[in-house]
């Protein structure tokens, strides 16, 4: 029986699972004092959204695995990982149908201004409906920054749903797979910020990635344009995208990730009433939860048992 450390708890359908065939310690905090002394006796540990640095790792000197509740892995020190032998694994597809809705229920709530219109309404403001504020999203162009799972999944539920044209950037995609996928692959990110509706992030933050949405980039958008970000704040420069939504250089804006989690009450975002804003949550629902855990727990178990786990990340 080997033990598996969870930084924070996931869902009971995982844990149960885990729980049939090792012994599971859930950590009582998440510091780095706490993790530091739980590791030491751990096989496994599952991660959440918690820093796992080289101190945690080396700590853990019968670590086999490090598993990712969720598929970002830049809050682990992977290279140090690697050079210890750990495996990495992650939730895989588990949670990509989950963000995409989540990403193209958001789009709809900016264009459609359902957070103004909802709150018009509780305020007696009933002619809110009258200064045309709104737009359609049939037949719009979405541009794709990310053709990865959650990328790819958003460009099929829009595409198919909603007729949009759907381009794409990706370094890291070829252009047959893309167009098999109904998604027109452009070498020029500029390119996709000056000419779709709809920019939508769909990538990790590497060192490659951060800050690649800079303010040069976001200052090519149209004033129709509407900003999403399902990926991670570090990508985008934050400050200037608050300056074009104030200065209403763009229609709006639909955030799920920031620079600083958890985004301060005192934001200046959170007074604009054309962006939409949610904590980090496109992957929590019920559906999605059971399923990251049961990825996670399954490949564990594989592992201990001598065989192949699913969701392993490949090291470069």
């Amino acid at each position: 029986m080997k033990r598996v450390l969870i930084t924070s708890p996931i869902h009971p359908l995982g844990t149960n699972l885990l729980k049939e065939k090792h012994e599971v310690v859930i950590a009582p905090d998440n510091s780095k004092e706490t993790l530091m002394e739980l590791v030491e006796d751990a096989d496994a540990l599952i991660v959440r959204l918690e820093i796992i640095d080289r101190d945690i790792i080396a700590a853990g000197k019968k670590l086999k695995i490090i598993a990712k509740h969720g598929v970002g892995l830049d809050n682990i020190d992977v290279k140090y990982a690697a050079e210890r032998g750990i495996l990495l694994l992650t939730t895989g597809d588990a949670n990509s149908l989950s963000v995409a809705e989540h990403t193209v229920a958001a789009i709809l709530a900016v264009f459609k201004r359902v957070a103004y219109l909802d709150r018009a309404v509780r305020e007696g403001n009933w002619s809110a409906k009258n200064d045309n504020g709104s737009m359609d999203l049939f037949g719009k162009t979405l541009g794709l920054i990310g053709l990865g799972k959650i990328g790819s999944a958003v460009a099929r539920m829009t595409r198919l749903g909603f007729n949009l044209k759907v381009i794409g950037y990706d370094p890291y995609v070829d252009k047959a797979r893309a167009a098999a996928e109904g998604i027109e692959l452009k070498d020029d990110i500029e390119e996709i910020f000056r000419t779709a509706d709809i920019i939508s992030l769909h990538l990790p933050c590497t060192d490659e990635t951060r800050g690649l949405v800079s303010r040069e980039l976001l200052s090519l958008l149209k004033p129709t344009a509407v900003f999403v970000n399902f990926s991670r704040g570090e990508i985008v420069d934050e400050e200037a995208l608050y300056e074009l939504l104030k200065e209403r250089r763009i229609f709006g804006a639909a955030l799920d990730v920031f620079k600083e989690e958890p985004l301060p009450a005192t934001s200046p975002l959170c007074k604009l009433d054309n962006v939409i804003l949610s904590p980090h949550a496109a992957t929590f629902t019920e559906d999605c939860r059971a399923k990251m855990s049961r990825y996670l727990a399954e490949d564990i178990i594989a592992y201990f048992a001598g065989q192949e786990p699913k969701n392993v990340v490949k090291m470069q």
